[in-house]
């Protein structure tokens, strides 16, 4: 049988596969600490899981409007509005099945075939795909460690072409943790200015996940006219602790948000009304927690980066939020395992740390960047605790 062209351009998501691989071994009864979830340890809060179960008993299951209910609409308006400082109208706001599918949406709804999409490396393992399936080309520049692994003024303005159409920001960044402060966006703001026939598409979906007291700032907010083509995708996953929910969404112009319901619309329907129900009173609850919950995650990032700083040849990237540690393995390439194999690339030292030490870890080459791995503190302490010694002693068995 034929299959597409598209699905061949398309590949399997490299965080799943070694969820799946983890997942099996613990079923055989092997003691895996997995160190590579993207979803919070904590539990969803009390009144969302109350809303949701409500939402069941009184029979709201049904279909809604397909860009999200309007009270939901409204909501997020609202929360955006004072989350980052930029004022919306439930008519500028969808609400999809995740925050993945608020990003795809948009992007089909802004670019075609012929025009390029502009972001930087490491990226999120998903960017690249979702450019692919709009038929755009992915225009990837790569950042360092020494600069933060941040997109400079300089590298945009390299990057930018005539045919390119949109340019996607992560902040804070998944997988490295790096948060843009406001000097930095505002420089890169100047030089997007001066290009206006480019889309600004900003995912913010750990914007509450910011350590060390450092605010989160987000580019629709430095300049109007920026706003003006700014998408900023944000949804209850990682701040609410509610991956499983699939509720995300966009804030950005009007005829934008109406063109990716469209798309919405053909595709996935609507998001699901449970979800949304339980979404509406996230939002509108208490959420002193979160303090809570960043400290713990502060906690989780020092004891992790103090205990592997420790190991030679594994090098920690200290960040500024969300819950990961992007560290250079690069000393691991072209050693020997005790089988007597080669670590070859940063694919084989996830595989080996897996078999060798239980611990399970995301490559770096699945975020664009190769001689890393990423390793997750979405976690206990008492597991960093547990799997640091097991990552010590399987590198040193390494020759």
């Amino acid at each position: 049988m034929k299959y597409s062209i598209l699905s061949d351009k398309l590949s399997n998501s490299p965080t799943l596969a070694i969820s799946a691989k983890a997942k099996k071994l613990a079923s055989e009864g092997l003691d895996v600490i997995s160190f590579s979830a993207g979803q919070p340890d904590f539990e969803t809060p009390a009144p969302a899981k109350a809303a949701g179960i409500e939402a069941i008993e009184n029979n709201i299951t049904g279909y809604t409007a397909s860009s999200g209910t309007p009270r939901l609409r409204e909501l997020v308006a609202r929360w955006m509005s004072r989350e980052i400082g930029v004022e919306y109208k439930p008519n500028q706001v969808i609400v999809s099945s995740g925050a993945k599918f608020a990003i795809a949406a948009s992007i089909l709804a802004t670019v075609e075939a012929g025009d390029e999409v502009i972001f930087t490396a490491p990226y999120w393992v998903s960017y690249p795909d979702m450019v692919k399936l709009s038929g755009a080309e992915p225009v990837i520049v790569e950042t360092h460690r020494e600069e933060g692994f941040k997109l400079t003024p300089d590298a945009l303005e390299s990057a930018i072409t005539p045919k390119t159409r949109m340019v996607l920001l992560n902040s804070p960044s998944n997988p490295t943790g790096a948060v843009y402060s406001e000097a930095e966006i505002r420089a890169l703001a100047d030089v997007l200015a001066k290009y206006p026939e480019i889309w600004i598409l900003s995912d913010e979906i750990y914007s509450r996940l910011v350590f060390d007291g450092k605010p989160h700032v987000s580019i629709a907010a430095v300049s109007p006219e920026l706003a003006e083509r700014t998408i900023v995708v944000n949804g209850v996953s990682k701040a609410f602790a509610m991956t499983g929910w699939r509720i995300g969404w966009a804030a950005g112009p009007a005829e934008l948000i109406a063109r990716a319901g469209k798309i919405q619309s053909h595709t996935t329907s609507c998001p699901s009304s449970i979800s949304q129900h339980a979404a509406e009173k996230a939002l509108t609850a208490d959420d002193s927690f979160m303090e809570d919950w960043c400290a713990q995650y502060e906690r989780r990032r020092d004891l992790f980066a103090k205990l592997l700083e420790t190991i030679p040849g594994i090098e920690p990237f200290i960040p500024d939020g969300a819950f990961y540690l992007f560290c250079s393995i690069r000393p691991w390439i072209g050693k020997t395992k005790p089988d007597g194999t080669a670590i070859s690339s940063c694919f084989d030292a996830a595989e080996y740390l897996l078999e060798d030490a239980l611990i399970a870890a995301v490559p770096g080459g699945a975020f664009g960047a190769g001689g890393n791995i990423r390793f997750s503190f979405a976690c206990s302490e008492k597991d960093i605790e547990r799997g640091v010694p097991r990552i010590a002693e399987a590198i040193r068995k390494l020759k």
